[in-house]
């Protein structure tokens, strides 16, 4: 590919990113990868990828990661510090070539009453900011990860239970391979500019219905507990979360439990021209996570 076609990839040893960036370079993409963690980035750089170690942070370093990009996959973790790390990260694409913004924002969401969880508000104004920035974008809003249950591997591996406080509400959940399949399509095709993919699995399911796919993929009994929000809070800082993000959770959670997420898009299929993986796929791939024993589907 020539320099006009090389992809940056923000986030590049986060949950999508350090799944992203293989299967872009299986396919032969050209990969520059941004990480402020150099210790994380050696993987990286053993495989091959060009690494730039600087962060979103600071602004006044950032010309050499985005310059002589085409397209640009923008992520920025939950933090209390988002807004300003995608809005430099968008200044500085404008500066150096205007390439295609990819960003990873948060799932589209039910009109329900209620005041907006942070993290929700947080990316509704990155986005904004994006769409009136005046660059080429896509933006994809991922609902809830599955990956995001195996924080209840040690509960559900010793106790059989997933605590959770969700209460009966009901998410389209979806695998962060999906996520990453969608990423793929959208940074090595062209036509998905000022598009808006909402991404979710192909059903909206409660805990109920993940304690019962745990079940059958590890061929035991799992339950599902629901706790109050302030104990899960709790728990999540006791596990070294930090206060911001516990609290953040909390208010996902809550409005999860009040139907905030309860829908489905089709969005998977029509890019990838495969069909979301469902729970139970999730379940079943990931077994040994949760301290069961891999039983193969039928």
């Amino acid at each position: 590919m020539s320099e006009s076609q090389k992809i940056l990839v923000t986030g590049a040893t986060g949950n999508v990113g350090s799944l992203l960036i293989p299967k872009l370079t299986s396919l032969g993409a050209d990969v520059r990868a941004l990480t402020r963690d150099e210790s994380k980035a050696q993987g990286l750089k053993d495989a091959g990828v060009e690494v730039v170690i600087d962060d979103l942070e600071k602004p006044e370093t950032l010309d050499a990661a985005f310059r002589g990009v085409g397209k640009v996959f923008l992520v920025t973790p939950p933090n209390p510090n988002q807004v300003i790390q995608a809005r430099y990260g968008i200044e500085a694409a404008k500066r150096n070539g205007s390439p295609v913004i990819v960003r990873l924002s948060a799932g589209a969401v039910k009109d329900t009453p209620g005041a907006l969880p942070r993290v929700s508000g947080q990316h509704a104004e990155i986005d904004n900011e994006l769409r009136a920035s005046g660059l080429p974008y896509t933006i994809l809003k991922p609902h809830f990860f599955m990956q995001n249950i195996m924080m209840a591997a040690q509960t559900v591996a010793s106790d059989g239970v997933v605590y959770m406080a969700m209460q009966d509400g009901k998410t389209g959940m979806i695998d962060v391979r999906d996520i990453v399949d969608v990423a793929v399509t959208v940074l090595t095709e062209d036509g998905h500019e000022a598009k808006e993919y909402a991404l979710t699995g192909p059903a909206s399911i409660s805990f109920h219905d993940v304690a019962a796919g745990l079940s059958e993929a590890l061929g035991k009994q799992i339950d599902y507990v629901n706790v109050p929000v302030e104990a899960a809070r709790e728990g999540m800082v006791s596990m070294g979360f930090p206060e911001w993000m516990a609290d953040a959770m909390g208010e996902y959670t809550t409005a999860f439990s009040q139907g905030y997420g309860d829908f489905i898009t089709d969005d998977v299929q029509l890019i990838t021209g495969n069909p979301a993986r469902k729970f139970g796929d999730f379940a079943r791939d990931f077994a040994q996570v949760f301290g069961g024993k891999v039983i193969q589907a039928a």
